[in-house]
């Protein structure tokens, strides 16, 4: 298990706000959850990633559950594709990688909407004791469907995409350097976000 401090999750948290979900894949023998992310990032050079892309693989995982819905996220009478844990990157694909936006994705304080919990499409439990102690939750939304994404694990890490390990802290700067280009008007054409106007 990893203790991990406020600052390292709330900075990972930021980073990932506005980060495109490319895929999530489960490996239910290692009990793993690797995810695919494309943030806004500016390394310490001052200069943008030819590859952004980043894998944050959780371990172990004690938990994995999803709701793929035919409906708004809203829609109560949506009804549900059920499918394997396994199956999960097929799934996400169809959404045709969307950005996911808010501020808290790990170890969330603020209650979440789970009236979807009795809408399951899989629910992955390990046999172990394991692997719950800290959660991420995810999501993606089209037009006529939406899938709610969360797992509990223990630890987390972050590759690049030649599995070179990133540290927190690496990976947090060079995010908010990202940000700190966008708000200051002079990277919106890069990474395709446009600060609001007072």
């Amino acid at each position: 298990m990893a203790t991990y401090s406020e600052d390292i999750i709330g900075g990972i948290n930021v980073a990932l706000n506005e980060a495109t979900l490319l895929g999530v894949e489960f490996h239910r023998d290692k009990e793993i959850v690797a995810i695919s992310f494309a943030p806004v990032a500016i390394e310490e050079s001052g200069q943008v990633p030819e590859d952004n892309r980043v894998q944050v693989v959780f371990k172990p995982v004690g938990k994995f559950i999803a709701s793929y819905r035919l409906g708004h996220w809203d829609d109560k009478a949506a009804p549900t594709i059920k499918f394997e844990p396994e199956q999960i990157l097929e799934k996400v694909k169809e959404f045709g990688h969307f950005s996911i936006y808010g501020w808290e994705f790990i170890d969330c304080k603020q209650e979440s909407d789970y009236s979807w919990l009795d809408k399951l499409s899989f629910d992955f439990n390990s046999q172990n004791a394991h692997g719950r102690q800290h959660r991420i939750e995810l999501f993606q939304e089209g037009s006529d469907k939406h899938i709610d994404i969360k797992i509990w694990f223990d630890e987390f890490e972050i590759f690049t995409p030649n599995y070179d390990k990133v540290e927190f802290q690496t990976f947090i700067e060079n995010v908010k350097r990202g940000w700190d280009v966008i708000f200051n008007g002079k990277g919106s054409d890069v990474f395709g976000i446009f600060p609001l106007k007072d």
